[in-house]
């Protein structure tokens, strides 16, 4: 669709479809705004009921950002899966600038309505807590993201839940802890109710799927039972292992970042990548980009 066009009014042409014929204020929800000219390539509107003004990017984590015409190839590096220095240098910007506009644009990426069906694996993964970046530690500074203080589940691992029904569609979370209230949380929005639910033998799953009211079924892995019939979580944990992969090449993500790498992990490299067009709808909240179809 972009073929073509020059890079910044494609940019320029995808961002006014945020506004609509309504022409809705996003400060006070009120329709009806009239353009008053144009401002940094973007129109300009007024709204009649609070006397402000706005453009497409207003409310959204894109606001302000400048550099318009590098979006489109910044949209598609993160599709690659680039390091902020290749970003950088593939947009001809600073690597500072290519650290924020990352999370600028992950944050506004959204899973939309995924729903898993049939039978649906759940495990959780742990990932070794990280406060790369900050200046004051109460601990000794791990060097080249260093290792645990000690072995198995501790306070410095974060529990990452993964969930994927036999289509792929997959959904990720970062819990506070693995309990049946925090499983539930996320499990509940995304299960459909005549979904399987199939994990190992952690005991907060049972109550969990009981106070869903869905059918559960355990494998006890612990005693060598790594499938019975149909049912594993062989792909749940596949999911895990290419998780653990790409958060490897980033040479250690802050846990504070975490939720963004996430997100990150869905566009970047699970089956059925979004374009570069469709990375940039999303962060501009045109659309949302479904983590795996």
């Amino acid at each position: 669709m972009l073929a073509g066009q020059p890079s910044l009014e494609a940019v320029i042409g995808l961002l006014e479809e945020r506004i609509g014929t309504a022409r809705n204020c996003p400060h006070c929800a009120t329709g009806g705004a009239v353009i008053r000219g144009r401002s940094n390539g973007l129109k300009r509107y007024f709204c009649k009921i609070c006397s402000k003004t706005f453009n497409a990017l207003t409310g959204t984590p894109l606001a302000r950002l400048r550099h318009k015409d590098c979006w489109t190839e910044f949209a598609g590096s993160l599709s690659d899966g680039d390091t902020v220095k290749t970003s950088a240098a593939r947009c001809g910007v600073a690597s500072s600038t290519a650290f924020r506009w990352r999370h600028r644009f992950l944050r506004a990426v959204t899973a939309g309505a995924i729903k898993l069906r049939g039978i649906v694996e759940a495990d959780e993964t742990f990932v070794l807590s990280s406060r790369k970046g900050e200046r004051n530690l109460d601990r000794k500074a791990r060097r080249r993201g260093g290792k645990a203080s000690k072995r198995g589940v501790s306070h410095e691992q974060v529990p990452v839940l993964v969930a994927a029904d036999r289509s792929g569609a997959t959904v990720s979370a970062i819990l506070p802890a693995v309990s049946a209230a925090h499983l539930q949380a996320v499990l509940q929005p995304v299960l459909d109710q005549d979904a399987l639910l199939v994990t190992d033998g952690c005991t907060s799953y049972p109550p969990c799927a009981a106070a869903m009211g869905i059918s559960h079924e355990a494998l006890n892995q612990t005693a060598g039972e790594r499938v019975r019939g149909e049912l594993h979580i062989q792909t749940v944990n596949s999911r895990h292992e290419r998780l653990k992969s790409f958060l490897r090449r980033h040479r250690g993500v802050a846990t504070k970042y975490l939720d963004s790498y996430l997100r990150w992990f869905h566009l970047a490299v699970l089956p059925r990548q979004p374009t570069p067009r469709a990375v940039l709808a999303a962060a501009a909240g045109i659309l949302p980009v479904r983590p795996c179809a």
